[in-house]
């Protein structure tokens, strides 16, 4: 995806969510890697699904990527399981 430089904060990127609402399981959303000026938090919007948020600005030209991991427990069944989604970020160098 596509940002400009110096974007306004706070702002919503990216979402994401469960396909499916399983009985006795909940989901944890985290950003697994690529966060180390930690300008991204994820947000829980739902029982079943969270946002990636943008709390510092970016300047470009930059290329981030940020692996989102989306974490489904259930205590019904003993299950414990992970999905990782790759996000790139392109940041232009210009603000449009």
């Amino acid at each position: 995806m596509d940002i400009v430089s110096g974007r306004s904060i706070p702002t919503d990127i990216f979402q994401m969510q469960a396909t499916t609402r399983y009985p006795g399981a909940y989901y944890i959303f985290q950003i697994k890697s690529g966060n180390e000026g930690r300008e991204f938090y994820m947000r829980q919007t739902g029982p079943i699904s969270a946002t990636l948020v943008m709390t510092r600005p970016v300047k470009g030209p930059r290329d981030i990527q940020l692996d989102l991991e989306m974490i489904t427990v259930n205590t019904v069944i003993n299950f414990r399981g992970s999905s990782v989604i790759r996000l790139r970020i392109y940041v232009s160098q210009y603000p449009f």
